[in-house]
């Protein structure tokens, strides 16, 4: 299950994690650059795959899944796709 940020939130993708720790958050960044981590929180879910079909069906650009923080402890780092 997954919920719609509304409005939606613009912050580094550390704050999203810190923020909500116990989900996979739907950031749509403002580029491609590793050093640039700043973009917009859009959803936030429970189900790492419901939220990937969710960036696939969207299409935003430069949109990925980022780990909360209790996830990246388990599953070892952030996850940006293009």
């Amino acid at each position: 299950m997954y919920r719609k940020i509304e409005p939606a939130l613009r912050m580094s993708r550390n704050e999203a994690s810190a923020r909500y720790r116990d989900s996979f958050i739907l950031m749509q960044m403002d580029s491609m650059k590793l050093s640039d981590d700043v973009g917009t929180v859009h959803y936030v879910g429970e189900d790492q795959n419901e939220m990937f079909a969710l960036a696939v069906k969207l299409q935003l650009p430069f949109s990925g899944i980022v780990d909360g923080l209790n996830h990246r402890c388990s599953l070892g780092g952030v996850v940006v796709g293009g």
